[in-house]
């Protein structure tokens, strides 16, 4: 899921939380995606936390920037979402930025999953 952070970002940007009236969007209409976004990131934390200690037996320090880096985008992702339900309005060009920034996160946790899995021999379906 977490290759995909962009594509969540540009629900957000797409939706009426972003593009107020001019949304086409017909989900996400009544809670914005970044709600969604958190909710996914906390089942991530879920399933890792059941598979860290195998990667810890790969790579410790790295099993542990994995976690630090989940609930960095997770709270990177709450922070937003605050600020939009204490009354900010994103602008798109707003919402393109802090979607970039989620997505180089979240590459870069990939990128951490990717190098234990190799790691323990285990082969990733994308």
């Amino acid at each position: 899921m977490t290759p995909t952070m962009s594509k969540y970002f540009a629900s957000w940007h797409d939706s009426r939380f972003v593009a107020g009236e001019a949304s086409t969007q017909r989900d996400f209409v009544a809670i914005s995606r970044l709600a969604d976004i958190q909710d996914i990131l906390s089942g991530l934390e879920v399933v890792y936390a059941q598979v860290r200690p195998l990667a810890e037996t790969a790579n410790p320090e790295q099993a542990a920037q994995i976690t630090a880096g989940l609930s960095a985008l997770k709270s990177f992702v709450a922070d937003i979402y605050a600020q939009e339900q204490a009354g900010r309005r994103y602008t798109p060009e707003e919402a393109d930025i802090l979607g970039a920034e989620a997505q180089n996160r979240a590459t870069a946790i990939t990128g951490q999953i990717g190098q234990i899995a190799a790691e323990l021999g285990i082969e990733l379906v994308e």
